[in-house]
């Protein structure tokens, strides 16, 4: 069995909280037909064609079922709050996410919303079905949960709260290149307050920031790992890294091959860690391997009991 050595992992720190895959609100830095295309793109996964009226036209036929009234701006603002309501019930986003992870416990937020809605509806009833997208999200709701109202409430994400991880592939330092992606998934769900925050088996991309492969005299292989963002059940972009606290409970860790973390070390930056050196050998981080990223900051979010709203 090929030994597989402790982790090199290593990500640029990201000190800005990016907000959920949505469109920012309507104002004057955000031109009517730069919203518009967000719209389209969170929705249908690309631009659409025609003129602007036809295209809001199109939307709102697909969404309400009727074309609305109003300003173009308050029109466009009115199906962002649809798609996503970060201050309300969360939106389009929210009930999919929620529908999704009810009955297949994944999350596939980074497809179309038509696409997912359609995808859901295939594997409930076996085909489409007919309605607009806001009585097909309703109906989709009911049925597997039976309301579409859950015990959902504000709660703030902490700094530094682990996520425990894992890759969906191996990753050696002989073979990737920088630019190459990893999916990876959370193997255990992350509470706020007895709140389901991040859910099991949400994924993300790691990306290869950094490789060298194992070279003559001893020169140790070396894998620099950027973990991005996962997202959480309500569509909240969550940055990851791997930074003191994340070490810490690695070196506890014992890999799949029996080494442990014991020799993950930090280096500087902040930010920056490194873990075994097998002298001229390439690091491996086998398929499966658990360990520990941590979050950046304290991020607001919607904390889940997956149970009907008792004040609804």
């Amino acid at each position: 069995m090929k030994k597989s050595v402790a982790l090199i992992l290593a990500l640029a720190v990201v000190l800005t909280l990016i907000p959920p895959v949505v469109a920012p609100p309507v104002s004057a830095n955000v031109t009517p037909l730069g919203s518009l295309v967000i719209v389209e793109e969170m929705l249908y996964g690309e631009v659409q064609v025609g003129s602007l009226l036809e295209r809001i036209e199109k939307i709102e036929m697909d969404i309400y079922g009727k074309v609305q009234e109003g300003a173009v701006l308050m029109r466009i603002d009115r199906v962002l709050s649809f798609l996503q309501d970060s201050e309300g019930d969360g939106g389009l986003q929210l009930l999919l996410n929620l529908a999704e992870w009810g009955f297949s416990a994944t999350l596939s937020g980074e497809k179309p919303m038509v696409e997912r809605l359609n995808n859901l509806e295939l594997v409930l009833y076996g085909t489409g079905q007919p309605g607009n997208i806001s009585e097909r999200a309703e109906r989709l709701m009911l049925d597997v949960w039976g309301t579409t109202s859950l015990d959902v409430k504000k709660v703030s994400l902490p700094a530094e709260t682990l996520v425990k991880v894992a890759l969906s592939s191996t990753v050696n330092s002989g073979e990737a290149k920088v630019g190459d992606t990893i999916l990876y998934r959370v193997v255990e769900d992350v509470m706020v307050d007895g709140r389901v925050v991040i859910p099991v088996n949400a994924t993300g991309l790691a990306t290869v920031a950094d490789v060298t492969a194992a070279a003559r005299l001893g020169k140790d292989g070396r894998i620099v790992l950027d973990f991005g963002r996962i997202t959480a059940l309500d569509g909240t972009q969550v940055p990851l890294k791997v930074d003191e606290k994340a070490t810490e409970r690695n070196r506890s860790l014992e890999l799949a091959a029996g080494a442990s973390m014991a020799g993950v070390i930090l280096l500087g930056p902040v930010g920056l860690v490194s873990g075994y050196f097998i002298k001229g050998k390439d690091v491996q981080i086998d398929a499966n391997t658990q360990f520990y990223v941590e979050t950046t900051r304290a991020i607001p979010t919607l904390g889940f009991y997956f149970r009907p709203a008792l004040n609804r």
